[in-house]
């Protein structure tokens, strides 16, 4: 199966950004390149079903090493910045799909399930903020998916401190 976006390892894990066309993958995708994530795909990632029920991600033939980035055109990321920058395949963790921004509760975050070939993969929406650095908020956004499947939840853990502030004769 393939699907449109960007795939990407970022901290070792496997990143799908999604996106309406001129949302900024491609550029975003070199950014992270250039601060040493490999990319695996870009534009048309394939999938496949492994027996474990989890998708892999990898690139045709056609598109690899290269990268779609507005007003150059087709780079060669290999040739530019390495083997290293590269990644052949790798299991999808989670899928970021970027939209344009738009105001949104700073408390909240939206998670959800992208489905494909009948595997759920965790997804979260990430409006691109002017004030931050996309960047840096989408290598956030995978260590932050990689404390929650640790077992660790920041927004649970401060909604429980609020909770306790609330009711300060529950216990702990």
């Amino acid at each position: 199966m393939t699907s449109h976006g960007v795939l990407l390892v970022i901290f070792d894990c496997g990143v799908l950004l999604t996106g309406e066309n001129s949302v900024g993958k491609s550029s975003l995708a070199l950014e992270l390149i250039r601060r040493g994530h490999r990319l695996i795909a870009d534009d048309a990632p394939l999938f496949q079903r492994t027996a474990a029920a989890r998708l892999v991600g990898s690139c045709p033939y056609l598109l690899q090493d290269f990268l779609a980035v507005p007003g150059l055109g087709a780079i060669n990321i290999r040739a530019i910045y390495g083997d290293q920058t590269i990644a052949a395949q790798h299991l999808l963790d989670l899928v970021i799909h970027l939209i344009p921004s738009k105001p949104i509760e700073p408390l909240t975050r939206n998670l959800g399930q992208w489905e494909q070939l009948n595997v759920k993969v965790p997804e979260i929406t990430l409006p691109l903020m002017d004030t931050m650095q996309p960047a840096t908020v989408i290598e956030t956004a995978v260590q932050d998916h990689q404390l929650r499947i640790k077992g660790y939840d920041a927004l649970l853990e401060l909604q429980q401190r609020q909770q306790e502030l609330l009711n300060p004769l529950s216990p702990r």
